[in-house]
């Protein structure tokens, strides 16, 4: 004996408890309403997430979340701050072509002039004669000391000591220095000249001649 659904109005079997047709129709449905539904980023497999920059820093945060910043540079380098100028009187010279073949000049001033490859010692200053590429030199390795007009070379306990005209110095001990002289600290040589920069050193005056055809002073009598 047939039946009729009282949803769809087909015809149904007697033994059916549903009706196929509309359990049909609504599994249909559901999988329309699933297909609709907009597909979640991280279902996919092509997607990708989108790659943070990378920060190079102290405060750069772990990988996944990186940033690249840049900092200006400056184009020009800064002046050692520690270098005050220096306006004492230049009384000598010292000469060496140790490290560059065209040769290097050095001052020599009134009072103390270090020798070294570093600061001087006590002082938060580069010394006055400065040979950084010498690995014999020390730190602060020899002084000139020049007073009223005398001239004294001394070694500051360097660790290779210090050479005067081929003589080791005792360290420090103040030793009279000669002009010219060879002064050898370390691995770099220098020669030594002093300067005759006494105040009694006086400029000759010069008297300009009257040029021809100019003018006679007049003299009145």
């Amino acid at each position: 004996m047939s039946t009729f659904c009282p949803n769809c109005g087909k015809r149904m079997d007697s033994s059916w408890k549903t009706c196929p047709y509309c359990a049909r129709e609504k599994q249909a449905g559901k999988g329309k309403v699933l297909d609709s539904q907009p597909q979640k980023p991280e279902d996919s497999m092509t997607d990708h997430k989108e790659r943070q920059p990378t920060r190079v820093g102290r405060d750069a945060p772990p990988a996944g979340g990186r940033k690249t910043e840049f900092y200006p540079v400056d184009a020009e380098p800064r002046q050692d701050a520690r270098r005050a100028p220096d306006n004492r009187r230049i009384v000598g010279v010292l000469v060496s072509y140790t490290w560059e073949p065209v040769g290097q000049l050095f001052e020599v001033r009134e009072g103390r002039t270090h020798i070294g490859a570093g600061d001087i010692k006590g002082e938060s200053r580069q010394v006055d004669v400065c040979c950084p590429r010498d690995p014999m030199l020390s730190s602060d390795h020899a002084m000139i000391l020049v007073q009223r007009g005398q001239f004294y070379i001394q070694d500051l306990s360097s660790v290779n000591g210090t050479m005067l005209d081929g003589r080791p110095l005792r360290p420090e001990s103040s030793e009279p220095l000669p002009s010219p002289a060879e002064i050898k600290a370390g691995d770099t040589t220098f020669t030594f000249v002093k300067f005759d920069v006494s105040p009694s050193t006086s400029v000759p005056e010069t008297r300009e001649e009257p040029r021809e055809g100019s003018r006679r002073p007049t003299t009145l009598r």
